[in-house]
């Protein structure tokens, strides 16, 4: 009987530990190319970045670069200071990527694949945004 209370015990404090270091502490600096302007934070499954452009280009490059890479793109949604690109690639796994306004000459791209996130998938995306965004320039 207590071996079986303790048993239960180990596997909620398991599942607790586990639950909050995928939901709460997974901040990591990345650079998504090597000669970056841009630098990204994940955090939370969603990488995180800053690019100096306004909503409009930084939204037509990251159309540009999820129809480039081969993406499902299955819609968008505007907001007043921002706008949400829905796609899927194979496998049928959901691409979000949302773009923010921050500033007229500033905004922030937020990519997240699926549920639980893929960093190196996310910073292709990201590094190919920012491929369209220098040729925009």
């Amino acid at each position: 009987m207590i071996i079986s209370s303790i048993n239960t015990y180990f596997r909620f404090l398991l599942f607790f530990l586990l639950a909050s270091f995928v939901f709460t502490s997974c901040q990591v600096m990345v650079d998504p190319k090597n000669d970056s302007t841009i630098t990204a934070e994940y955090q939370v499954n969603t990488l995180v970045g800053i690019v100096e452009t306004d909503l409009d280009t930084a939204f037509r490059a990251s159309i540009a670069a999820l129809d480039t890479i081969g993406y499902f793109r299955t819609g968008e949604i505007p907001g007043e200071n921002n706008i949400m690109i829905h796609a899927r690639k194979v496998g049928d796994q959901k691409i979000y990527v949302q773009v923010f306004e921050i500033s007229e000459e500033q905004s922030e791209i937020r990519i997240r694949i699926g549920l639980i996130g893929n960093l190196p998938e996310s910073q292709a995306i990201l590094a190919k945004i920012q491929d369209f965004l220098e040729m925009s320039l």
